[in-house]
Order: C-alpha cells, then sequence, then structure tokens
C-alpha cells in the first residue's frame, strides 16, 4: 500500500481520526491497534465447521422385502344338517394373499369324530382354487353338533390358514350289526353256543328254549358278551 494511503489507515486504527483517501473523508472513533507496515494481521479465531447430520429419511425397503407369504382358506357353506347315515358337501376356497414363487396348497381336514368321514378333493390345488369337501356319516353315529377344521398350508413356507364347517348329525343311531346268530325264540339252545340280540352278543351257560336274553338277570342262563 502507498505511502499517502498507509499513514491515515494506521492513524484511524490507533484511535479517533479523520482522513480523506482518494477524495473520500474517512472519520473513525475508538481504539485500534496500529501494525507496521508488512505485518501481517493476527488470524481471526473461527469456529471448526462441522457438517450438520443428514435429515433426509433413510429409504423405506421395498414391498416385496417385507410380505411373507400368507393364504385364505373358506368354506362354504360353513355348516350342514344330515340324518345318521347319509352325507352332505361344501366347497373349499382358496386364495394366495402374497406367495413369491409358491403355488401349492395342501389341505387336510381334522375333528373328524367316530362314525364319520370327511375329506377334501382334490388334496392340493395351485393359487387361488377351488376343492370339493365331502362328508359321510354311518347309521350307528351319536346324533349331536361337531366341528371340522379345514387347513391349507402353503408347500414351502409356514403359511397356513384354516376355516370351520360346523356339523350337525340328527336322528337316532341305530344298534351295529352282530355277526352273530340272532337269538331264535323256539330254537334250543345249549352251554357255550351265542346269540346277538339287541346289539349284544351273549353265551348260553345251560340247556335253554324260550328265555329271552338280557330278561334273565345277572344269575340267568345268559352271559353278557358285550356289544356286537
Amino acid at each position: 500500500m502507498s505511502g499517502p494511503v498507509r499513514a491515515p489507515l494506521r492513524a484511524l486504527l490507533a484511535g479517533a481520526v479523520t482522513a480523506t483517501v482518494v477524495g473520500v473523508a474517512l472519520t473513525g472513533t475508538g481504539t485500534g491497534t496500529a501494525h507496521a507496515a508488512g505485518t501481517p494481521l493476527p488470524a481471526r479465531a473461527f469456529a471448526p465447521y462441522v457438517e450438520a447430520p443428514s435429515t433426509a429419511p433413510s429409504p423405506s425397503p421395498s414391498a416385496s422385502s417385507v410380505l411373507v407369504p400368507a393364504i385364505q382358506v373358506q368354506v362354504s357353506p360353513s355348516s350342514g344338517t344330515v340324518t345318521a347315515g347319509s352325507s352332505t358337501t361344501a366347497t373349499v376356497s382358496t386364495a394366495i394373499i402374497n406367495n413369491g414363487s409358491n403355488t401349492s396348497i395342501a389341505l387336510t381336514v381334522s375333528g373328524v369324530p367316530t362314525g364319520v368321514t370327511a375329506s377334501v378333493s382334490p388334496s392340493s390345488v395351485n393359487g387361488s382354487s377351488s376343492a370339493a369337501l365331502s362328508v359321510s356319516t354311518v347309521s350307528t353315529v351319536v346324533p349331536g353338533t361337531y366341528t371340522l377344521t379345514v387347513k391349507g398350508a402353503l408347500t414351502g413356507t409356514s403359511a397356513t390358514s384354516s376355516a370351520t364347517y360346523t356339523l350337525t348329525v340328527t336322528g337316532t343311531a341305530t344298534a351295529p350289526a352282530c355277526s352273530t346268530a340272532s337269538w331264535v325264540g323256539t330254537q334250543v339252545y345249549t352251554g357255550g353256543n351265542t346269540v346277538s340280540w339287541k346289539g349284544h352278543r351273549w353265551s348260553a351257560k345251560w340247556w335253554t328254549l324260550g328265555e329271552e336274553p338280557g330278561t334273565t338277570g345277572q344269575w340267568g342262563v345268559w352271559q353278557d358278551l358285550g356289544t356286537c
């Protein structure tokens, strides 16, 4: 910086001064520190720059990475009534909510009581499909209400779904048929002979004629061997 400007500027830094630089009046008040020509000014202290953490949200995972395989099984109608010895059917519907590469659904039935037979055909379907639930009863089934459960399982995954079918059996169960010959009132029986009567098997203890099994009591001629 040339002499005509340096001196007024130095004086300005040292205290109050009025100066004219290149035709412009400079007026200043206060205190300052004069520095010799060529002396570098002290460095100012600045806080280090720290980059603020990003507030941008993390990218959401794709839908395919968070969805798990899922299926749905339904039975229509969901209930049915039959008389003992008859049968009925219902429709099993399947749907795949998310499967990836798996499409085969295995179908099973549980909760089937004695005297009732239930099956799903076909036992395996692909994707959203349907199958037939067939239910049959024997004449000896005990009347009542039973709950059958139809379950679907997506092959190769842990995905399952279940639906229930309420079966009501009416009527009176008939006595099971016996393979032993029925008692005949006009026939002579001797000790050791066996007959069937009213759903039970009986054995003669000694000679007898015309005595109906089950009517002679514990000490009578006929010994009850139990149901057929």
